[in-house]
């Protein structure tokens, strides 16, 4: 069981980590008065999401319950909308709300940057 623990805490570190990147970038650039291009957004909510749904798939095993689909992975990252905040509440209730909206504040961390870099800079 240790291996799903593994896979949970690094989905964790990276999900953090490259939004710390990403989000020092963006405000890096808009320092500069530079826009980042849009796949460069694009791509970092791809991953998030995917390491989202590995903490998730990760998550769902290393409970002993039952994946509603054949290809669990898939379905997390194509309806993460959906999927993320149905397994959270319904596994850990008032604290899966609580980790949902630390998911979506690592989505939106780039953006919080740029609104506090352009309150900074101007």
């Amino acid at each position: 069981m240790s291996g799903l623990g593994d896979v949970k805490r690094w989905s964790v570190y990276s999900a953090v980590g490259v939004s710390a990147v990403v989000s020092i970038y963006v405000g890096w650039l808009f320092s500069r008065n530079l826009e980042p291009n849009e796949h460069l957004f694009t791509l970092y909510r791809f991953v998030l999401v995917a390491l989202f749904a590995a903490w998730l798939v990760a998550d769902t095993r290393e409970a002993g319950r039952s994946a509603p689909t054949f290809d669990y992975g898939a379905y997390s990252i194509f309806a993460f909308v959906v999927v993320a905040p149905y397994h959270l509440i319904s596994t850990r209730r008032w604290r899966g709300v609580l980790i949902f909206g630390g998911m979506v504040l690592l989505l939106l961390l780039p953006a919080l940057v740029v609104i506090a870099v352009a309150v900074y800079v101007s």
